[in-house]
């Protein structure tokens, strides 16, 4: 044969690849430029805080509520950490019968929010939840927290009132029975008792007079809680 057209082996060129690796022959020298480690482990460590952020944000809630208080006034209140639930069992179907009396509403709005006693009307600083058919039914918390008072009111009915936090308190009123004690932590959608009467709104009967104040301030519930 033609030895120019067949050069022995020792005339070949080397072989563009690293049998050992598989990796290019000059991969070796690549790989050993000392900053090469370090900005791998830079690159990967900013994507995985990157991607850590995003879920995050992704994941959480806003940090702000939008409500309308005794002044009739709207303003941006500390969202609480556990949104707000209905004050009621799941599947209870309930409805606002008495509202939060707006002081910037329009007349209609305002009237439907009075309650009268005695000869008087009063603004109602909280809302009047009860059942199509009047009946009594379970009253749970709208937010966790501690029981700071039970007290059996004369007007009101037996009431519980309990301090969240983020500068929240939510007051229960019209209760028939009481299942939880002052001092006694609870927890969103526990039971504190069942709904009833009471005198001051005797024409409403069977119903809860839920109540929520923002830093000692009542604000409307319904500005608070979900839509039904």
């Amino acid at each position: 044969m033609d030895e120019k057209q067949h050069p022995n082996n020792e005339n070949k060129k080397p072989d563009a690849h690293n049998k050992a690796t598989g990796r290019p022959a000059n991969a070796k020298r690549v790989m050993a430029k000392r900053w090469l480690y370090p900005a791998i482990y830079l690159g990967a460590a900013a994507v995985i805080i990157g991607l850590m952020y995003a879920r995050s944000q992704m994941g959480s809630s806003p940090t702000s509520v939008t409500a309308t208080d005794s002044n009739g006034t709207t303003t941006s209140i500390e969202q609480p950490k556990e949104p707000f639930v209905w004050p009621v069992a799941d599947g209870t179907k309930t409805e606002v019968t008495v509202p939060f009396f707006p002081v910037k509403g329009t007349l209609q709005q305002q009237e439907s929010a009075l309650v009268e006693y005695d000869n008087e009307y009063y603004p109602h600083q909280g809302i009047d939840i009860k059942t199509s058919g009047g009946s009594s039914f379970e009253v749970d918390a709208a937010l966790s927290g501690t029981v700071s008072k039970v007290d059996n009111q004369p007007l009101y009915g037996q009431e519980v009132v309990v301090q969240s936090p983020d500068g929240y308190t939510e007051t229960y009123q019209s209760l028939e029975s009481v299942d939880v004690k002052a001092g006694e932590t609870i927890h969103q959608g526990q039971t504190l008792g069942t709904a009833g009467a009471n005198v001051f709104e005797k024409s409403e009967g069977n119903h809860l007079y839920f109540q929520v104040d923002y830093n000692g301030q009542p604000v409307d519930p319904e500005s608070l809680l979900p839509k039904q």
